[in-house]
């Protein structure tokens, strides 16, 4: 019930929960023109897969069947583009926000490392879940949507389904992740950091659309090293993630501009490193995660709504 579609073109959750179904007729100019898209036809994925493990190892295993299937698609419908492992190596809880945030400013001042420029620069992104996979048979156009979802998302955002908001794997151009200021750094451990950059993607006008036919077509299977943290999941944390990102749905731009891209404090353990993931060449960003100054101060609960 709490996913279901209404005729307001919104899902019950996001009515409900979310601040109500808002949408504007033209996006903000804020989140167009402050870092505008390079004009290029010939576009470049940046796969970003958030990890941990529990001694700070990437385990192949967790992430042999996504190269091996994004090779098999991607490559073979001419899709550009290259995977990021951002593996968390410090002993702070996981966080996930965090970890893009890091793979994109390291993105960002990719001439520092060599392993990193291959080509072109990319300029657009999939926030990828680790154990999210594209089925490898072609039932009901599969192939054809799966394709379609992986390219360039020139008018908004792309995200899997209702229940994904900005989860699961959502695709959205570089420039876009800029001017939104990345995801909120303060949300350490599991749960709604992807809520909370669904508030700054819908204050822009560009909330993600649903990829078409997706639902069909993406396999959902839990990562043994993602089975190991969800069993760790504490409700307190959880219910304190929810009220933060609940006090952010009156003014979210005002904590975007101060937690976020702009404020994370992390550090690469050594230079990025290739890693043999099938067919493909995976890079690993070993990345140590330091404390920022979360704005607590600004997150007592308000009214509900956006602006």
């Amino acid at each position: 019930m709490g996913f279901t579609m209404l005729p307001n073109g919104c899902s019950w959750y996001e009515t409900h929960q979310l601040g109500g179904c808002q949408r504007r007729a033209v996006p903000r100019k804020d989140c167009t023109q402050l870092h505008p898209p390079a004009a290029s036809t010939q576009h470049r994925l940046a796969l970003l897969v958030p990890y941990r493990s529990a001694n700070g190892q990437i385990r192949m295993e967790d992430i042999a069947e996504l190269c091996s299937r994004m090779d098999s698609l991607l490559v073979r419908r001419g899709i550009s583009f290259q995977v990021f492992v951002i593996n968390q190596v410090d002993e702070r809880p996981f966080n996930r926000g965090a970890l893009v945030n890091a793979a994109v400013s390291t993105l960002l001042g990719q001439t520092r490392f060599s392993v990193l420029t291959h080509r072109r620069a990319f300029d657009y992104m999939a926030v990828h879940d680790i154990d999210r996979f594209p089925v490898t048979s072609n039932a009901s156009g599969c192939e054809s949507a799966i394709a379609d979802y992986y390219a360039f998302p020139s008018t908004a955002p792309r995200v899997l389904h209702p229940k994904s908001f900005a989860g699961g794997v959502l695709l959205l151009p570089l420039s876009l992740f800029r001017a939104v200021n990345g995801f909120a750094n303060s949300y350490w451990g599991w749960g709604e950091e992807d809520n909370d950059l669904f508030l700054r993607l819908r204050w822009c006008g560009l909330p993600p659309k649903h990829g078409e036919r997706i639902d069909w077509c993406m396999e959902h299977r839990d990562c043994a090293a993602c089975k190991r943290q969800k069993q760790l999941l504490d409700a307190n944390v959880l219910h304190a993630h929810e009220n933060r990102m609940r006090s952010r749905m009156e003014h979210p731009r005002r904590h975007m501009l101060r937690d976020g891209l702009s404020t994370l404090n992390f550090t690469l353990r050594g230079e990025p490193r290739r890693l043999r993931c099938g067919r493909l060449r995976a890079t690993a960003l070993d990345v140590n995660l330091g404390r920022t100054l979360d704005v607590v101060h600004d997150d007592r609960p308000g009214p509900v709504g956006a602006t």
